[in-house]
């Protein structure tokens, strides 16, 4: 092949002499290409192969360091495209409706040789643009991805989170798939920041049309948080190690993406009150049968959105007051409240309106910014709770701090009102009677 015979060259592009051990592993028959299986969170099913290189002549050094290596040559382009074509004849014989995913360097996406050796079908390959190297000319470089996709390829960004990955160059590309380093992956089920960045990630490819893949899987653990974080797929030696055949993936990487996709169809109790999620609470609020019930699950309503306490109150119907639902109201037992004294709250309730208060800051409410600090708290959220056409009562949300809410905040108790208000009426209702 002319790949291989470049190595076996005098000379190199750039003068400098080829280093004969390389040369020789090549005549010799490396690289070998070995498959790991990636596999989807929601089915268990395995629904794609990564071709990797691998060097048995070049014993003790890594694959990256050997392409690393050719590309210092200038003979890195001839390497990966030899990569290539092995990794094309062999996938040939992959199960079907499988995708075969190959690794290319943004240079070399740029070259005659690649293109040279693609087929003009490239259904069920993925390109994996690895991000260890800037996109020099990004406007070719789009033009040609459009151009591969138009035959039926689908591209992946590699190694997203290291080396030179970057938003802008992630947006740029359009990818169809986003690759999570295993540096994002690694122990994500004892990283709180890790985990909400690949959440952020997730977030960001559903508004993209992307999916994820979460490279470098070791542990069941970290697959089973993975498939919460709403990661599509994922491959590592959790799921199946690279081998020369097509293998399925480990029996108990599949029992455990069951396991997860079973936990989120269910319907009934939140098992950790301590970390309830937005379904979750949403499911035990509308099936609450007391008041006593509904009110505590207020306890979850904070915890969900890391504020220091929610409160749900009922109003009367002609709005003159607003009274604590027990038994976890901050106010004594039988303590109401004259809406005519406290204008924002009557706004909200009357406007269906969203509103906070924040204490300190000019021209807040003056009588809810006393209520505030007598109680020791610096900030306030009120949504409005609607039975039907009119309101039925109130959610309010307290921080210590003395801070705006966030957009997701706000929203989310806009859906947790939304459920409360329906509920929380059938239950006064209930009770009054």
């Amino acid at each position: 092949m002319a790949a291989v015979r470049a190595f076996q060259a005098e000379q190199t592009v750039d003068g400098a002499q080829p280093r004969p051990e390389l040369a020789r592993a090549l005549a010799g028959g490396d690289p070998v290409i070995v498959f790991q299986p990636i596999m989807d969170l929601a089915s268990g099913l395995v629904t794609g192969y990564e071709a990797l290189s691998r060097f048995p002549r070049l014993a003790g050094i890594a694959p990256d360091l050997v392409f690393a290596q050719a590309h210092r040559q200038g003979r890195g382009h001839d390497l990966e495209t030899l990569a290539i074509v092995k990794a094309l004849e062999s996938g040939a014989a992959r199960p079907a409706s499988t995708v075969l995913s190959v690794n290319v360097s943004p240079s070399t996406l740029l070259t005659r040789q690649l293109h040279d050796v693609l087929p003009e079908d490239l259904h069920g390959l993925q390109l994996e643009i690895t991000e260890h190297e800037q996109v020099a000319d990004q406007e070719h470089t789009l033009s040609l991805l459009r151009e591969l996709r138009h035959r039926g390829a689908t591209v992946a960004v590699d190694d997203v989170g290291e080396g030179y990955a970057g938003l802008q160059q992630l947006m740029a590309l359009e990818p169809d798939v986003i690759k999570l380093d295993r540096s994002l992956v690694t122990d994500v089920d004892h990283d709180a920041a890790r985990a909400a960045l690949i959440e952020a990630v997730s977030r960001f490819a559903r508004g993209t049309g992307a999916r994820v893949c979460a490279e470098g899987v070791e542990r069941l653990e970290e697959l089973r948080l993975l498939a919460d974080l709403d990661v599509t797929q994922a491959q590592g030696w959790a799921i199946g190690r690279p081998t020369v055949t097509f293998a399925d993936a480990a029996e108990d990487a599949r029992t455990t993406c069951a396991a997860a996709l079973s936990k989120i169809l269910e319907i009934g109790d939140v098992k950790d009150s301590a970390h309830p999620d937005l379904a979750g609470v949403l499911s035990r609020i509308a099936t609450t049968e007391s008041l006593d019930e509904l009110a505590r699950l207020m306890s979850w309503v904070a915890a969900m959105l890391g504020c220091d306490k929610t409160q749900l109150s009922f109003c009367d119907d002609r709005l003159e007051y607003v009274e604590a639902v027990l038994p976890h109201a901050w106010v004594p037992e039988g303590r109401r409240f004259r809406v005519e004294d406290y204008p924002v709250t009557r706004e909200v309730l009357e406007g269906n309106l969203v509103a906070q208060v924040i204490t300190g800051v000019p021209g807040a409410d003056a009588a809810e910014s006393r209520l505030l600090h007598e109680d020791g708290f610096g900030s306030l959220l009120m949504v409005p709770v609607y039975g039907g056409r009119r309101p039925v009562g109130l959610l309010e949300c307290y921080l210590a701090s003395h801070r705006p809410w966030t957009r997701y905040q706000i929203r989310t108790m806009r859906c947790v009102a939304a459920v409360v208000g329906p509920v929380l009426t059938n239950l006064l209702r209930s009770d009054r009677s």
